[in-house]
């Protein structure tokens, strides 16, 4: 018998893997470059962290790629 109180709903972030995240980059001439991808959240978001207290006027920004 298929009781399906015990089946849960899985979103598809839940499917996604954990390493998904990305780290991107926007120069001054608006020109956007991936830094680096295959991040976990943690990581990705303490790179752009780490890019931003150094100061550059380049803008620095973390995305979960689905």
């Amino acid at each position: 018998m298929n009781d399906d109180t015990t089946h849960k709903n899985i979103t598809d972030d839940q499917l996604a893997p954990a390493e998904n995240w990305s780290v991107w980059r926007q120069g001054d001439d608006g020109n956007r470059f991936l830094i680096e991808a295959g991040l976990s959240e943690e990581v990705a978001k303490r790179k752009v962290a780490e890019f931003e207290s150094h100061g550059h006027k380049q803008l620095y920004w973390a995305t979960q790629s689905r």
